[in-house]
């Protein structure tokens, strides 16, 4: 292989902002069944993680430039959905006991649901995992007390709402 330069190897996460749909469903659907089932936790919690780590919190000062950072990260960067809300609910005090995510079109979802119907398998959601990484880099900056992921209301295919609390 060539030499690369440093700045050529900065550029690389950005090298194609988007990869075709049937790429990503195919590589998500390959994983999905190659993974053993009592490895397959463990394994999407440390990529999950790894991916919401990655979250760019550095201009961050309020919960509502976390929100509209966040919002981006799942639309642009991370790409995983095309329409994200997301929302901060406070308690009486008005501190952050909660962070509701919504979507209506996760691209791992189909991936998932093929997986179930055709093959009968137990896809994992990866997202949660995602956001606790996310959550993990601005816990500091907003005193989330306690992390952990409380659940989803699943919709249809691509849609759902999940929660977690923060305090």
């Amino acid at each position: 292989m060539a030499d690369i330069t440093s700045e050529e190897i900065s550029q690389l996460p950005r090298r194609f902002d988007t990869i075709p749909y049937a790429t990503f469903f195919k590589l998500w659907y390959a994983l999905q069944k190659a993974l053993p089932e009592d490895e397959k936790p463990a394994i999407l919690t440390r990529i999950g993680r790894t991916i919401g780590k990655q979250f760019d919190d550095s201009d961050i000062e309020t919960i509502e430039d976390f929100l509209s950072s966040l919002q981006r990260f799942l639309e642009v960067d991370w790409a995983i959905t095309d329409n994200a809300r997301v929302e901060i609910i406070k308690d009486d005090t008005g501190e952050p006991v909660k962070l509701v995510a919504k979507q209506d079109s996760c691209k791992m979802c189909f991936a998932n649901t093929y997986y179930r119907h055709v093959d009968g398998g137990s896809p994992s959601c990866m997202f949660p995992q995602v956001m606790m990484g996310v959550l993990s880099r601005v816990r500091r900056k907003f005193g989330f007390k306690k992390l952990r992921y409380e659940g989803v209301q699943k919709g249809g295919v691509g849609v759902c709402q999940m929660s977690w609390n923060l305090a």
